[in-house]
């Protein structure tokens, strides 16, 4: 049996409500280097280049990506944040490296996620965190949200921190980009037969077996005409040849995201 990677390392609850259908591979330490987080086949960028993007940290130790989509607003991926207390998380901008003390930090002051988000399926697997205080500073800055539409074949851009194999134990402390193709839904839905489902929330691309998003990278953006059209979700494995990487499409939950912006 292939592996089911959620792009996280799980909290708690979330993890014994999934662990019935689901194996995973999670980090057991919390330590930021420990945390199962990566892009494949990605290179090293400053932050400068993705300054909507942020770091989602539990009690301080890294988790989860994220984008800013207004100042106090992040969106990020439900499975991320569901069951844990908005007290607990804290947001970082503006920091290349995830030990980067010049970051800027913020504390979340809500947390919404969808009724309709499935923690089995991860169907509308989107979050969005409101922020106690604007985040602001250097190297940080806003992305819109997707009205664009693609064809299979053009590229997204995915960043985020971490490993730069499957069965690395460590994450990269500097953050990387990579540019993934856009896979057929038809053909996406085709190669998860049996192994997941492929909802209407839902959409894939990577570069089999070279480039691809994976643990830890849950809830960073996926972009397309600068605009935040994915948050990146599951997959099966890492950069396999035959399971591209599964994100969130924003069009497909923008209903749920202008609520919750107007919140």
């Amino acid at each position: 049996m292939r592996l089911l990677s959620l792009r996280l390392p799980l909290p708690l609850p979330l993890l014994f409500l999934l662990l019935p259908m689901f194996l995973l591979r999670i980090a057991t330490g919390r330590a930021a280097n420990d945390v199962g987080a990566r892009i494949v086949g990605g290179i090293p960028v400053d932050i400068r280049s993705v300054p909507y993007l942020i770091n989602l940290r539990i009690s301080g130790n890294f988790i989860c990506g994220g984008a800013l989509v207004t100042p106090t607003h992040v969106v990020t991926a439900a499975h991320c944040v569901k069951g844990v207390s908005a007290s607990r998380l804290q947001v970082v901008g503006g920091a290349t490296l995830l030990t980067d003390a010049t970051g800027v930090r913020r504390s979340v002051a809500k947390v919404f996620t969808p009724k309709a988000f499935n923690t089995r399926t991860l169907h509308s697997d989107v979050a969005v965190l409101k922020l106690k205080s604007p985040l602001e500073g250097n190297n940080i800055a806003t992305i819109p949200l997707c009205n664009s539409s693609w064809q299979p074949g053009e590229l997204i851009k995915v960043s985020g921190w971490g490993k730069t194999t499957e069965g690395s134990k460590r994450v990269s402390q500097h953050v990387r980009s990579v540019d993934v193709p856009l896979v057929s839904r038809k053909s996406c839905i085709s190669q998860y037969k049996m192994r997941g489902t492929i909802s209407s929330t839902m959409f894939c691309a990577s570069l089999p077996g070279i480039k691809d998003a994976c643990e830890g990278d849950s809830g960073g953006p996926a972009v397309y005409q600068n605009q935040l059209c994915g948050i990146v979700s599951w997959g099966m494995g890492c950069g396999r040849r035959n399971f591209p990487g599964v994100y969130t499409s924003v069009k497909s939950v923008r209903s749920f995201i202008d609520k919750a912006l107007s919140k």
